[in-house]
């Protein structure tokens, strides 16, 4: 087909192959696209996170909430009437899952936030990741959370 002088635009088939490049253009580019974020940056941000949670569950209970590692891989969260009670009782509904390849180097560590919401101890935890490092994550006494640098 031919154009004739006063017709504009493109034909269907120029239409397709732009589209057809722009498609492969943008497929190429976001296979080549690494995530944001590595395992051991989300598993910080997890943990801060998830102590906050602890923190603020202890607040709204009026009760203890003692933070824990239940193995290398997961944190869970028991609850009692005081940081110096006896009896602890498991929070199901409260567990850290860390990313794949993301664990703690130590698991002999635990700590209590009071119904006020103030940490028992100050404790420094280590994530550890084979490929990106390791970051540590600190719980000062008055409860908060902050990165090691």
């Amino acid at each position: 087909m031919t154009r004739t002088h006063g017709e504009a635009g493109i034909t269907v088939p120029e239409m397709l192959v732009v589209i057809a490049i722009l498609g492969l253009s943008v497929g190429v580019a976001a296979i080549n696209v690494e995530p944001l974020e590595t395992p051991l940056e989300a598993s910080v941000t997890l943990t801060e996170g998830f102590f906050r949670e602890a923190r603020l569950g202890a607040i709204a209970t009026t009760s203890a909430h003692r933070v824990r590692p239940d193995n290398s891989h997961r944190l869970g969260v028991q609850q009692a009437l005081s940081c110096s009670g006896p009896t602890w009782t498991n929070v199901a509904n409260m567990k850290l899952n860390l990313p794949q390849g993301v664990t703690l180097t130590d698991t002999g560590w635990s700590v209590c936030f009071s119904s006020r919401g103030i940490s028992s101890d100050n404790v420094v935890l280590t994530l550890q990741h084979d490929v990106h490092g390791s970051e540590q994550v600190e719980v000062l006494l008055g409860g908060t959370t902050r990165v090691v640098e």
